[in-house]
């Protein structure tokens, strides 16, 4: 390996362990990580042409036949880009929305979505090219996993980008989701830059179906919850959209998100006895008459 791709290689090992020694968010170390990474490929190509810089051959996921790539390239190539508009469309799903995810389900979970998702869309990339020998690079397989598990997790989740602007409002995840994966599309048609659409498709897929999954991995610092029955509340859906918010809860696969239906369902139903609003405390349900039940 020539030592600029060893130099690259530390860059990411380094923000990797700065992360979670300082327990920073691995979506923002990432996003400085794959700077400094293209900066080593500038100075390191010949002419400027970033993907004959060695880390691009050396880092990337270069295969095809005849052609064998090392074991950690699956992991590293996420790191390594192809211009400069590739890194800044990267840098905008790292650093203006992953952050809110992150934050929400912890650094682990978010690199094995990261990490095991780019890998398995890269997967469906070379599977689909195995008949020609193909470099892959960049983070947007990664991304775009762990975009696929927010929208399964929070499906009508409003967030503002992490870092607002002026004016911004909230949007739904899967709006969100769109939004990048159009403005992927728009750039790559209009600056013809070679966009890896299998890869991006196997990842986004890979992140919505195991979601729950990778939420219920016994990971240090976290217990994941229990989902909380919901037998005492069905006779209290007097209405049809009553009904509909229990559904839902009953439909919810992970504990976040079936305490979000039940909370949206106290908020809305009324008390059987005096038909006044409900509280929940202390595991129960209340309401001014007196009347209360355990939730």
């Amino acid at each position: 390996m020539e030592p600029i791709s060893i130099a690259a290689v530390g860059v990411i090992v380094a923000a990797t362990a700065y992360a979670f020694v300082r327990k920073a968010l691995l979506s923002l170390v990432y996003a400085v990580a794959i700077l400094a990474v293209y900066a080593l490929q500038v100075i390191s190509a010949p002419f400027g042409f970033v993907v004959a810089s060695p880390i691009a051959t050396e880092l990337g996921l270069f295969t095809g036949p005849g052609v064998s790539t090392s074991a950690y390239a699956w992991l590293t190539f996420e790191f390594v880009h192809g211009s400069v508009t590739h890194v800044l469309l990267n840098l905008f799903g790292l650093i203006l929305i992953s952050p809110t995810f992150e934050e929400r389900i912890g650094s682990l979970r978010w690199a094995i979505l990261f990490f095991v998702g780019g890998a398995f869309g890269a997967l469906v990339f070379v599977l689909v090219h195995a008949s020609q020998p193909v470099l892959l690079v960049g983070a947007s397989a990664g991304v775009l996993a762990a975009f696929g598990a927010y929208g399964r997790l929070y499906p009508r989740d409003r967030v503002t980008l992490f870092l607002p602007l002026p004016g911004m409002p909230a949007l739904p995840v899967i709006q969100i989701v769109v939004l990048f994966l159009a403005l992927e599309m728009v750039l790559g048609v209009v600056l013809s830059d070679g966009i890896a659409w299998e890869a991006h498709a196997g990842a986004l897929a890979f992140g919505f179906a195991t979601a729950p999954t990778v939420m219920r991995l016994p990971l240090p610092g976290r217990r994941s919850p229990r989902l909380r029955a919901l037998a005492g509340l069905r006779d209290l859906a007097a209405t049809p959209d009553l009904a509909r918010i229990l559904d839902e809860a009953e439909h919810a696969d992970l504990p976040e998100t079936r305490e979000a239906w039940i909370e949206k369902f106290v908020s809305t139903a009324r008390c059987p006895r005096c038909g006044g609003p409900l509280r929940a405390r202390f595991g129960r349900l209340t309401s001014d008459c007196g009347w209360r039940r355990p939730l």
